[in-house]
């Protein structure tokens, strides 16, 4: 039986884990809360004041730091 390869379209994602973006753009999770804090990003977190929890960040905001830090190769 002929298997036919189907063309997916990539998946959108609304927000990215710190880990995601670190692998993204290829720098360690430090670099990236230097980078949002850098920006003045705004991060969603739903822990409590002081606590530790999974933070994500909105995917416009992601792409507007992209968009800002690209520059053209001369």
């Amino acid at each position: 039986m002929e298997m036919l390869e189907q063309s997916r379209a990539p998946i959108r994602q609304d927000y990215f884990s710190i880990g995601e973006l670190a692998s993204r753009w290829r720098c360690s999770r430090g670099t990236v809360y230097n980078r949002l804090r850098g920006n003045g990003a705004k991060v969603l977190d739903f822990a409590a004041p002081g606590k530790k929890s999974k933070k994500a960040v909105s995917a416009a905001v992601v792409l507007q730091i992209e968009s800002k830090n690209t520059k053209k190769l001369t």
